[in-house]
C-alpha cells in the first residue's frame, strides 16, 4: 500500500509476516508493510507499531536514510515520532528470529 502526505487521517495496516531478509534490524519481511511518499519539504509524523514479541520496524528512505526500531521487553510496541524529509519511505516489519510475526502499523501526521 502507498500513502502520501499530507495525511488527512492515520494510515493503518496489519498482518502477519515471516521475516527472511537480512537488514540492519535483524531479519525483515521480503515485502514492505507500507510505503509513504512525503510531498512536503518535511513532515512531522508519528509512527507506531505493535505486535508479536521481538517485533522490529526497519525504515528505508531517500539519500541512504535507514532507521531501525526494536521493541522493548515483551510489550512488542514501538513509538517513533519524528520529521521525515521529502521523498519515498518504505516500512518493513521484522524480527530478530525467522518466526511468524503479527503486527499493526499506524502512521499519523502531526
Amino acid at each position: 500500500a502507498v500513502a502520501q502526505t499530507p495525511l488527512s487521517q492515520p494510515v493503518q495496516t496489519q498482518g502477519s509476516v515471516t521475516p527472511s531478509q537480512p537488514s540492519a534490524c535483524g531479519l525483515r519481511a521480503p515485502e514492505s508493510a507500507q510505503v509513504l511518499n512525503v510531498r512536503e519539504e518535511f513532515a512531522a509524523v508519528n509512527i507506531s507499531v505493535s505486535g508479536s514479541p521481538g517485533l522490529t520496524l526497519f525504515i528505508e528512505g531517500p539519500n541512504g536514510f535507514s532507521e531501525c526500531h526494536t521493541t522493548s521487553g515483551a510489550s512488542g510496541r514501538v513509538n517513533a515520532p519524528g520529521l521525515l524529509n521529502r521523498g519515498r519511505y518504505t516500512f518493513y516489519i521484522g524480527n530478530a528470529s525467522p518466526v511468524s510475526t503479527s503486527y499493526q502499523l499506524t502512521i499519523s501526521q502531526n
